[in-house]
């Protein structure tokens, strides 16, 4: 699916998880969501071959820019409202570190991996999420969440995604493009759930 679908999924998916109530808890399930939704594209790279991996690979690649321009919103909306995020990471230092070394390991192996493979995969979800909660816990059952939702929903496209790495049998349902009708629903419904909670939670 393309970026921002992904990004809305991530979030509403972290937030119907979680089930934020605090401003806090709102910011620790955006940041995890978003980062988490895009994560597994890291390994898409620029593409001008043709037109449609222009778009694709473009669409990664400004999907993974308004995801961390959200999740550096959400720790600044954090840290001006008293919230513990940064507080959070900068008091276990040694834990945090490992995380973020960790994190930024397999950052660039997924960089130099093919599209859809190893960063779509069960292993990289439990990778990847165990590197995000050494840093943060909190963030890293979110981002755990948004990962999730990412190979979940590239499952119903026409692509295979290896999923069982190191298996190398893809897996896919084949039930839509990931640039047509399904992504569009998925950004809706994503969108839907978002602005649905927050409108609710403000009710309480």
């Amino acid at each position: 699916m393309m970026g921002k679908t992904h990004i809305a999924v991530g979030i509403a998916a972290a937030y119907a998880l979680t089930m934020p109530k605090t401003m806090p808890e709102f910011f620790i399930a955006t940041v995890g969501g978003s980062i988490g939704g895009v994560m597994a594209d890291v390994d898409v790279k620029i593409d001008t071959s043709n037109k449609f991996a222009a778009k694709a690979s473009l669409d990664a690649l400004y999907g993974e820019i308004l995801a961390i321009a959200i999740a550096v919103g959400a720790l600044i909306g954090d840290y001006f409202t008293g919230g513990d995020i940064l507080q959070g990471t900068m008091g276990h230092p040694p834990r945090s570190i490992i995380g973020a070394v960790l994190f930024i390991v397999l950052t660039v192996v997924g960089e130099i991996s093919k599209h859809r493979d190893r960063t779509h995969s069960l292993l990289a979800l439990a990778l990847f999420s165990v590197s995000v909660f050494l840093i943060e816990p909190h963030i890293g059952i979110a981002f755990a969440i948004g990962y999730a939702s990412h190979l979940i929903i590239d499952l119903f496209n026409k692509s295979p995604i290896r999923i069982l790495y190191p298996l190398k049998k893809g897996i896919c349902f084949k039930l839509c493009y990931a640039d047509r009708l399904g992504n569009e629903l998925l950004l809706v419904g994503g969108v839907f759930i978002i602005v649905a909670y927050v409108f609710l939670h403000s009710l309480l």
